[in-house]
């Protein structure tokens, strides 16, 4: 008795040191979980339209600060005009003054009677003369300060614009900002990504694909059915390429994947065939957002203990022998490379992440959107992408030709 307790206690324990698969759900259950996704869908429809709603508005509202830029600009463009003609009649009246005091000065010196004969019959004329003289004096004077009033008003509105211009710049950088977050950088985020209602017909097609694999209500999926072989040994997706983009931060956003080509040394990367990288499942076939063609396999790495998910984007066209749920080595090979999409050559954009995506049962990659904030969590913390998994030649161009 003694031994088979102590059988059954190193069993056990050898049995903790083997990793297992994250605990599974039936297709009854998962079953649910794409209603209730669907019924939340629907009932938040309401919150994603008023999301849209406020990127509208704030992009309108962007549109207004660039309106009211131009016109400021076309303001401070006049001001500085009025400011030169104002100084150029200030000249004018200071000109005017000048010689209206030295025809003062000369009026009231010894030259008087000398200067003033031939235009003044008498001394009331003379007095009366002189008397216009100081009230054109004072007249330019007032005109003179009106003036100067003016150029100061002038210049203060242009100070007040330009700091205007400034809050209004900070702002439309801050809304843009907020449409960034709202929108993200939506080329690069939506590459291999699909709508909320693509997403459903995903859910949906998962649900047929479990019950053509004889899937029943109470099995356990990926145990009792549609079962997950190793991922085994991590391999490159063509016989030969090179990588053209990294794994990294790229113009503000996240390059989830590793981009793949082949168009150099004489090859055709229209004709390139693209591989699964690792043992596991087809999981999906679509067509992402911009049209490109994108293939999805469910890895699971009995070492690590954990699932991972691979996506091939903007292929030319897939082998006409795959299908969802089937099962794929690392020398099935899915497609050929291609530009469909959003791509501008043809290339190969591979993520690898460990999580399975556009599946209910996984908290963190169960939606497109959760799936793009677990890649940037996983890479913030120090994951390397396809190339912690795969061996490929360090650094850009540098070319393979075998797997």
């Amino acid at each position: 008795m003694k031994k088979l307790i102590s059988l059954i206690l190193i069993f056990t324990i050898f049995l903790s040191f083997i990793p297992m698969p994250t605990k599974g759900v039936t297709l009854a259950e998962y079953q649910k979980k794409v209603d209730q996704y669907i019924a939340d869908y629907e009932k938040n429809q309401a919150e994603i339209n008023k999301t849209q709603s406020e990127i509208t508005s704030t992009n309108n509202e962007i549109n207004n600060i660039k309106k009211e830029m131009i016109s400021m600009a076309a303001e401070i463009g006049q001001l500085q005009e009025d400011v030169v003609l104002y100084k150029e009649e200030i000249n004018k009246k200071e000109l005017q003054i000048k010689k209206l005091i030295e025809y003062a000065q000369l009026s009231s010196g010894e030259n008087l009677y000398l200067e003033y004969a031939f235009g003044a019959e008498n001394i009331t004329d003379l007095i009366y003369r002189m008397s216009v003289v100081e009230q054109m004096t004072d007249y330019n004077n007032e005109v003179i300060d009106e003036l100067t009033g003016l150029i100061k008003k002038s210049q203060e509105r242009e100070k007040e614009i330009n700091q205007k211009e400034k809050e209004l710049k900070s702002k439309q950088e801050r809304l843009e900002s907020l449409v960034s977050s709202l929108n993200e950088d939506k080329d690069s985020l939506s590459e291999s990504g699909v709508t909320i209602s693509k997403q459903i017909k995903i859910y949906k097609d998962q649900i047929k694909t479990y019950k053509d694999l004889g899937c029943k209500d109470n099995d356990v999926i990926g145990v009792d059915c549609a079962t997950t072989v190793s991922a085994g040994t991590w391999r490159r997706p063509t016989t030969s390429g090179y990588i053209t983009s990294e794994f990294k931060i790229r113009s503000g956003s996240l390059h989830r994947a590793v981009d793949i080509g082949n168009s150099m040394y004489g090859q055709n990367p229209y004709s390139t065939k693209i591989y699964a990288v690792a043992s596991g499942t087809i999981t999906s076939i679509y067509k992402d957002t911009y049209g490109a063609l994108v293939v999805l396999i469910e890895h699971y790495d009995a070492k690590a203990g954990k699932y991972y998910t691979s996506n091939y984007c903007h292929m030319s066209k897939y082998n006409p022998a795959i299908y969802e749920g089937m099962k794929v080595t690392s020398n099935t090979w899915i497609g050929y490379m291609g530009m469909t999409g959003h791509a501008t050559g043809p290339h190969l954009h591979l993520e690898i992440f460990p999580c399975r995506l556009y599946n209910l049962s996984d908290k963190n990659c169960s939606t497109w959107s959760k799936y793009v904030s677990f890649a940037k969590k996983q890479y913030n913390s120090g994951y390397k992408g396809p190339r912690g998994l795969i061996k490929f030649p360090s650094g850009l161009y540098n070319r393979w030709t075998t797997r």
